[in-house]
């Protein structure tokens, strides 16, 4: 492969209220950033790390319902290059293929999710030369790897959910294509659109601590699960209040806060990955000690017998 890769595509947003060929900006433009996250993602699983994929709008918006003209411009890393010589790269049109942004393959992600259709994937078999089958229930369809890897790729799903399914829910849209320079396309009716929701993010329980610390009052929330914001001087987070005595005596009102109080309390730490993203979640198992905010100066006074 050279330095350089590139392909060309057309995205096309169709329906009544297009017919001025106008589209709001705040409908187009973060589908515009999701379609980078698309390529940016199929790249960065695909090619781990050795290529660099940009996508920019090329040229004037056509008229005829709405159409934005792309280009996919593909850079290699010299040093990547270098370090996986005798591993292929897959270029900027493959990207294009396996994505299933084109009319020419009927075997890529954006076809896989218009086949699944939510359906609960029940196996998946591996064949021959890199090849797949994946079965709902007893029908099946067969694809690349590739594609599938780029299926499980929550990220992805969720830029597709962006490019495809949130613009059709505006009143009025109701079409979605993508078109290549010779013609092909690949499309998605508004009764499609409920097919490229993501899916739930899993979360895998990592692991959970407790500690002693000081924390200083920053929020107050009384709803909302009682999550109040804290400082422990490094950074500020929130932190459910699940002390019953605690709440028990801030409901009679015994007890009055203000920002900036300090308070010595038992701290869990819960730790989860969501979505290959790391979440922390924080509790106050119990408060230990309240301190008022605002210090008195300490003055030398003395007192007289």
């Amino acid at each position: 492969m050279d330095d350089m890769s590139k392909a060309t595509l057309q995205i096309v947003y169709d329906g009544p209220a297009l017919q001025s060929h106008e589209m709001e900006i705040r409908d187009l433009a973060p589908a515009l950033l999701a379609l980078g996250e698309l390529f940016e993602e199929a790249n960065a699983t695909l090619n781990d790390g050795r290529t660099k994929v940009a996508v920019n709008v090329k040229g004037s918006f056509k008229t005829g319902s709405f159409a934005i003209d792309l280009s996919v411009t593909q850079s290699l890393i010299q040093q990547a290059q270098d370090l996986f010589a005798g591993s292929p790269v897959v270029a900027a049109l493959n990207l294009v293929a396996i994505l299933g942004l084109t009319g020419s393959t009927t075997k890529g992600v954006f076809q896989l999710i218009k086949w699944v259709r939510n359906r609960k994937i029940t196996k998946v078999e591996i064949l021959s030369d890199g090849v797949v089958r994946i079965f709902c229930d007893e029908q099946h369809f067969d694809t690349e790897e590739r594609v599938l890897a780029l299926f499980r790729n929550w990220k992805l799903r969720k830029a597709f959910q962006d490019v495809v399914y949130k613009p059709l829910q505006r009143p009025g849209v109701n079409y979605f294509a993508v078109r290549e320079p010779d013609g092909d396309f690949a499309a998605a009716s508004e009764t499609d659109a409920d097919n490229f929701v993501a899916p739930e993010q899993e979360e895998e329980h990592l692991d959970e601590s407790e500690r002693v610390a000081s924390l200083q009052l920053v929020n107050i929330a009384f709803r909302d699960e009682n999550k109040w914001r804290f400082s422990d001087g490094a950074s500020t987070f929130y932190a459910s209040i699940v002390d019953p005595s605690f709440l028990a005596m801030i409901e009679s009102g015994d007890l009055r806060f203000g920002k900036g109080d300090i308070l010595k309390v038992r701290l869990k730490e819960i730790k989860t990955l969501v979505g290959g993203q790391l979440k922390a979640e924080h509790q106050v198992l119990e408060v230990i000690d309240h301190r008022r905010s605002g210090t008195q100066l300490k003055l030398p006074i003395q007192h007289s017998d």
